[in-house]
């Protein structure tokens, strides 16, 4: 943006500054048109005044004295008039002038020499009191033939109407047009300050438009003056170059510099206005910005936060918070699977409690079976060990029966059993005592194995019924 604004802010800058220049140098250009028109003026009234001489074709003084008189009454800025021959003495004149004897020697009667309509300004000293004249005025020669005879017709003009057009510029506020001559005094207008009285001579920052006007025949020319901290674009162009625009006929021979001045201040008002406009829209658009990135980075934070709080939540075991899903963007793509990871923990949290009390019934039913076997397998045992005794103890009964026969043979009744069977009772008596009390070994043998085994099964029940405890109290820690 700074780097758009400097860019802009010197392109336009310069546009319009071009532009200004441009338009002052056009003001210049329409400053001399005004002189033009006077001066066009005063050709084609001398032209007129020439062409009413030559008709009447009179070289007698009193009639052209009368000629000139009736002319320059009728014409509001002529001042005198004078018929001069080719070697510079007076025929003929307004006033006084014809009195004058001979004009040789004068910067107008030089230029009237030259066989062409001239302007010439005349400003010396001697000059005008020779002329009878207090202030500078506007020679304006040309070539007249009387009979064959080569004669000279000078016009000397009042320049109050050059002064009124160039005093009518005005530019902006207070610029203004100005007309000064090869010396760099003021002829129309004023530079700096107003003058009060005659124009004259301002200061040496004149010279410097008179130097730099020196005197070129070349185009509009413009250039910047500081005087007391105040700058002023100057914009002038030569008098003579408008001498291009007329006929060979005409000469206009005038070392005049005609232009415009505008303070900087007022003439670049314009490009500051502009510079203040890009600053004032670059502000606005900062403003915007950084409102539209305070509300970008309050709708960005705002539902992050709330997934921070929720996962924080979460993550201490409250599982019973709401996660609102506000935008369908990558935040509430976050939302929806936090959504869904809570949601996943819920139902895992409850099947791990269901399955803590499922992991507790079947350790508490596992135990009473343990004990039940424990319990049986004892009895089993014992009733093993008493039938044991008691077959070791028939047997011992049998044995002391077939001893006691065995002395007594002939004592014993007829009734009793032979000899023989007791003894085969006895074998089988004696073999079922045997396995009796093999058996009974091996059943002791078994029950301490069972009774390893339901310890071992015991003790995995007492394990699971603590792993359900344990499961238990972890889910309990969780608000679901």
């Amino acid at each position: 943006m700074g780097a758009a604004l400097a860019i802009s802010q010197v392109l336009v800058n310069r546009i319009i500054r071009d532009n200004i220049e441009d338009s002052m140098a056009d003001s210049a250009e329409l400053t001399r048109n005004f002189l033009d028109v006077s001066l066009d003026r005063r050709r084609a009234r001398t032209e007129l005044l020439v062409n009413n001489m030559e008709r009447a074709s009179s070289l007698d003084p009193e009639i052209m004295r009368s000629t000139l008189a009736t002319f320059m009454e009728n014409w509001p800025i002529g001042l005198e008039a004078l018929v001069l021959d080719a070697g510079g003495n007076s025929i003929a004149g307004t006033d006084t002038l014809e009195e004058m004897g001979n004009a040789t020697g004068t910067s107008w009667f030089d230029d009237a020499l030259t066989r062409k309509l001239a302007f010439t300004y005349v400003y010396e000293d001697d000059e005008l009191t020779r002329l009878g004249l207090d202030s500078p005025v506007l020679a304006v020669s040309s070539p007249l033939v009387i009979s064959g005879r080569q004669l000279s017709v000078v016009l000397f003009t009042t320049l109050s109407d050059i002064r009124e057009a160039i005093n009518s510029v005005s530019i902006e506020t207070t610029g203004h047009g100005f007309l000064i001559d090869e010396r760099g005094a003021i002829i129309a207008g004023h530079l700096f300050t107003r003058a009060a009285k005659a124009p004259g001579k301002e200061p040496d920052e004149v010279q410097a438009i008179a130097d730099a006007v020196a005197w070129g025949r070349g185009d509009t020319s413009s250039l910047t003056i500081n005087r007391k901290g105040t700058g002023y674009l100057v914009t002038y162009t030569t008098v003579t170059q408008s001498s291009k625009t007329q006929s060979s006929k005409h000469d206009v021979k005038l070392d005049w510099a005609v232009g415009v001045i505008v303070p900087t201040d007022e003439a670049y008002a314009p490009a500051r206005l502009v510079t203040w406009a890009l600053l004032g829209l670059t502000a606005i658009i900062v403003v915007c910005a950084v409102f539209a990135a305070v509300l970008l980075g309050l709708s960005i934070t705002r539902p992050i936060n709330e997934l921070a709080a929720a996962a924080e939540r979460i993550g201490s075991g409250d599982l019973t918070g709401d996660v609102i899903i506000r935008t369908r963007d990558q935040i509430g793509a976050l939302a929806s699977v936090i959504l869904r990871m809570r949601d996943y923990l819920r139902s895992t949290l409850s099947e791990a409690g269901y399955s803590s009390d499922k992991m507790s019934m079947l350790a508490q039913e596992q135990s009473a079976a343990t004990q039940d076997m424990f319990s049986n397998t004892e009895e089993i045992a014992d009733s093993v060990v008493v039938l044991a005794r008691n077959m070791e103890a028939q047997t011992q009964k049998i044995r002391k029966i077939m001893d006691s026969m065995s002395f007594t043979p002939g004592a014993l009744p007829p009734e009793l059993p032979r000899l023989e069977e007791i003894r085969e009772l006895l074998q089988e008596s004696e073999i079922l005592a045997e396995v009796g009390a093999n058996k009974t070994v091996e059943i002791a043998s078994a029950s301490q194995d069972q009774r390893a085994a339901a310890r071992d099964i015991s003790a995995a029940a007492r394990r699971l019924s603590e792993m359900a405890l344990e499961l238990k109290e972890m889910v309990q820690r969780f608000k679901v």
